[in-house]
């Protein structure tokens, strides 16, 4: 075969020397890569696939919407499941909620469990429940029952907590809207309150 020119011998060393090149890269990639041991691999996930057909549930859920009288409510959650039990409700572990009013008050929630009901706009939070609010309030509770439609929560059992002149105690606790859409908190049953002037 002749060459005429260099640019003809120069492909022509190409098409045999670059081939050569490519097997020998490959071939001491597999030398010198870790031997895979089959019985060490990891095929599937980690994840119960019978644990997951027997409870259904969502990770990290999350909900936000406004109230009839103007609040912005958002709720979320770890992990939320359908009530096995035949209700409408849904049931969720570490739940966090926040309700902001108009005039810019802000009420926040936390709880270990809770249960929403979307056919009655109701939400409970059961199990460590505490409260804070933007006016000074830090309130907890072992029940707290919330409404999804409009600015009112209430907690029928005992409350303790600090609020902005001191500390508090009451046989229950409820926060209802004022004429002017602020929350105002209201307190019943044998309320005790500590007063620490403020320095």
């Amino acid at each position: 075969m002749r060459y005429d020119n260099r640019h003809s011998k120069f492909v022509a060393l190409g098409r045999i020397v670059l081939p050569l090149a490519a097997l020998a890269l490959l071939s001491t990639l597999f030398l010198f890569s870790d031997k895979v041991d089959p019985t060490q691999a990891r095929l599937y996930s980690e994840v119960d696939v019978d644990a997951l057909a027997n409870e259904p549930r969502v990770n990290k859920p999350e909900y936000s919407g406004m109230t009839r009288d103007g609040s912005e409510l958002t709720v979320r959650a770890e992990v939320a499941r359908p009530d096995l039990g035949g209700g409408n409700g849904t049931t969720a572990d570490h739940l966090i909620a926040k309700l902001e009013a108009p005039s810019g008050t802000v009420t926040d929630l936390s709880a270990l469990t809770g249960r929403i009901d979307p056919v009655s706009d109701r939400m409970e939070l059961r199990d460590k429940v505490a409260m804070q609010t933007s006016q000074g309030y830090r309130m907890n509770s072992d029940y707290v029952e919330m409404a999804t439609d409009q600015s009112w929560l209430t907690s029928p059992g005992p409350v303790q907590g600090e609020a902005p002149f001191g500390t508090l105690e009451a046989g229950s606790m409820e926060m209802v809207r004022d004429d002017k859409g602020d929350h105002d908190l209201v307190f019943n049953g044998g309320v005790k309150l500590i007063y620490q002037p403020q320095e």
